[in-house]
């Protein structure tokens, strides 16, 4: 209700003011007043657009729920939110364009084009319409590239409904940016420079979403393009893509980095001293693609392909037992060494049913136990699409409706649970997932039975005997799926490179574009032409340029180097790599209670094992889906674990470790110094290096190999992978 002061706020406006002129078609409440809403903030997540609203005042997010809006704004507070009779005197106009008091401010101008498409809406009667959202929405310029001193472009938003008319709605969209630092975004969607980089603004209306390019360029004096002959398809489109961004590429990196990056890369470990020897002294022009070869071959492959698919698939006791959790980790190793593909090894999860450690892929629903749990983290896993903000309204950043999130939920209600034959064993209890043919997901905000449809398409016929999971990952799977085959590229390069073509590397959506988006394309093609065999991709990528590029700056290099791929970005071992590679430089093995001898962290089987080393350097505890719960960050507590933390220092110093084997033996001081580097940082040390340390050995040798060892296990070139 109106209060006095408000009332005598409302009372003393300006009579005088100018009436703006009204609109010359008729004014939509869904086509016009909502987006106005959306567009000057008021219905967004700090304002009104909230479950409980602000003040007394609540609206849908974004405007999702027209029927709730137009209730809110129409018959609240006895209708007082609108005057049909004086609509200058409506408090959805005072309020927001700030004439009077407002603790959101001035939202719009006073008497300005929101204002008078509001006011002629509430003079016309303010009526309720079924308008429905435009079939497509576009930006022009689409990609735009502004050389210095030009610093801005203009934006225009047109959206094309079903009956083929188009629209102008630029100052009815909600404009934002996705690097505000680079560059800002204002209503009218003017784009205006902050720093040289290449932004993506987003443009929202009526839920519809669409996407332009802005690129800010500086001169760069005497430019070359990339001079060197590209290997592939990798190198061919992103030779273009640094020529648009005026990059200059790294050089190549030298036999050593190379040997060290794509053993990591590859199997998770690091060269042995053998290894390198024998690489450093090959002559052969072919001898990475050897090396790549015989990688992709091996067993520690298998190893460390499977620890990317435990951390995914969450392989922690708490969920699928301990039993379930080293059954689960046999099953996926099996698959690996057998290089099943890709797209069948997804099917055989998604599909999977029976006691779970009969059948271990089952074990992957026992952490998901509702519909809307199953397809929020099988979306983000197999298709890079995150839908958890669609389950309480239309998704604010993309185009999924609250519908579509149930719709996909309803894929996965027809499951339920039962004691699995080794159900007694209380802390190690078996589940068996059984397919039940009944049940249905109800949408909460309608009340309306969701039937199962493909996110993004159609609402498939499906039998009530039919498993509507194997019809789920039978569309996934399919060659014509526009999510699996880029979510699976793009994965893949991430866990080549570190960081994904498109990043955060589950987060695939239209206004948060890759690097390159022709280069997405071109991986998931190339995906999809071998068959999904992981192995082709992954040699393909480490074969081009591109990935052989040295991590050191060029002369002139800038900032966007390392973010579009220019030279190869530096990073820190993970967890397990960084234990096992520790162990492999001193030849200590580590011991893992109640596992075998000679078990590498890599191999552990269960997110729940306790390690405080792997814990310090971010081992995730496979409780989600998402790959942020891998820690890459550096702190405080992993410099005190290398410098003096029980794992580096008693595996430096240790009387069996190769610190001391090789003092006591009758190698030279040099050889000495020699094979540390090899084993550690796979080099040679430098003329430099010899010199400030083997005047050490002459003092005492097992003291100075050990500190040495012990130096070489905090050095950058160790722990950074370069």
């Amino acid at each position: 209700m109106m209060t006095p002061m408000l009332t005598l706020l409302v009372a003393s406006l300006p009579t005088t003011a100018a009436v703006p002129p009204a609109p010359a078609a008729p004014v939509s409440f869904q086509r016009d007043v909502i987006p106005i809403m959306t567009a000057a903030g008021c219905n967004q997540g700090a304002c009104h657009g909230t479950p409980t609203g602000k003040n007394g005042f609540r609206l849908s997010l974004r405007g999702y729920d027209p029927a709730l809006d137009y209730q809110t704004i129409t018959r609240e507070m006895g209708g007082r939110r609108i005057h049909r009779l004086d609509p200058d005197a409506s408090l959805l106009l005072v309020k927001g364009s700030g004439l009077v008091p407002h603790g959101g401010g001035k939202r719009f101008e006073p008497h300005g084009q929101l204002y008078a498409i509001v006011r002629a809406w509430i003079a016309a009667g303010a009526m309720r319409d079924q308008a429905e959202p435009p079939t497509q929405l576009t930006v022009s310029p689409a990609h735009t590239i502004l050389d210095a001193p030009v610093d801005r472009v203009t934006l225009r938003v047109s959206a094309t409904f079903a009956d083929g008319t188009q629209r102008d709605v630029t100052h009815l969209t909600r404009f934002s940016v996705n690097d505000p630092v680079t560059a800002s975004v204002d209503a009218s969607g003017i784009v205006r420079r902050n720093l040289r980089g290449e932004v993506a603004i987003a443009a929202e209306y009526m839920g519809r979403m669409a996407t332009a390019v802005v690129l800010f360029r500086d001169p760069v004096p005497g430019y070359q393009p990339p001079q060197f002959p590209a290997v592939n398809f990798v190198d061919t489109i992103l030779f273009e893509r640094w020529k648009e961004l005026l990059i200059t590429p790294g050089a190549l990196c030298t036999d050593g980095e190379f040997l060290r990056r794509a053993t990591l890369d590859i199997t998770g470990r690091i060269p042995t001293v053998e290894e390198t020897r024998q690489f450093l002294t090959d002559a052969a022009p072919d001898k990475r693609e050897r090396l790549i070869n015989r990688l992709l071959d091996s067993e520690d492959f298998t190893a460390w392909w499977t620890q990317k698919w435990a951390d995914r698939l969450s392989l922690n006791n708490r969920f699928v037992g301990k039993t379930g959790a080293v059954k689960f980790h046999a099953w996926i190793r099996a698959q690996m060494a057998a290089n099943v593909p890709e797209d069948e090894f997804v099917r055989r999860i998604l599909t999977a049913s029976g006691p779970s450690y009969s059948h271990p892929p089952a074990g992957f629903y026992r952490r998901l136990r509702t519909p809307d749990l199953r397809g929020e983290e099988i979306a983000q896993l197999f298709m890079g699409v995150r839908m958890q903000c669609a389950k309480c309204h239309n998704h604010p950043g993309e185009r999924w409706t609250q519908d579509e999130y149930y719709g996909l939920a309803a894929f996965f209600n027809q499951l339920t649970y039962r004691n699995g034959p080794f159900f007694n064993h209380i802390y190690d209890k078996e589940e068996t997932i059984i397919g039940t043919h009944s049940g249905e997901v109800v949408q909460p905000r309608t009340g309306q039975r969701m039937p199962p449809k493909f996110l993004g398409g159609a609402v498939p016929t499906i039998s009530p005997h039919e498993d509507r999971r194997a019809v789920f990952a039978h569309w996934l799977t399919a060659p014509d799926n526009p999510f699996f085959a880029p979510a699976a590229g793009n994965r893949i390069w991430y866990h080549l490179f570190g960081r994904g073509l498109v990043d955060p590397v589950d987060d695939i959506r239209s206004t948060n574009p890759a690097v390159s988006e022709p280069l997405l394309a071109a991986l998931a093609q190339e995906f999809q032409r071998v068959g999904y065999d992981r192995k082709q991709l992954i040699r393909t990528i480490v074969l081009s340029r591109t990935y052989q590029l040295s991590s050191a700056a060029m002369p002139g290099d800038n900032e966007l180097a390392e973010k579009y791929f220019a030279r190869y970005p530096v990073r820190r071992l993970g967890a397990e790599q960084l234990l096992d590679a520790i162990t492999q430089a001193t030849g200590v093995v580590e011991a893992f209670p109640s596992l075998p001898v000679g078990t590498q962290a890599t191999e552990l089987p269960d997110g729940e094992y306790k390690h405080p080393f792997l814990e310090a350097f971010g081992r995730p505890a496979r409780a989600m889906v998402c790959e942020c719960e891998r820690e890459s960050d550096t702190n405080l507590i992993q410099a005190l674990q290398l410098i003096g933390g029980t794992v580096t220092n008693t595996k430096a110093r240790s009387p069996q470790g190769r610190a001391a084997l090789l003092a006591a033996s009758n190698q030279t001081p040099d050889a000495i110094l020699e094979e540390l580097f090899l084993a550690t940082l796979t080099r040679r040390p430098t003329d430099a290096e010899r010199q400030l340390v083997l005047p050490a050995f002459a003092r005492n040798r097992t003291t100075a190999a050990m500190d040495l060892l012990h130096s070489l296990l905090n050095h950058p070139e160790f722990v950074f992978q370069h």
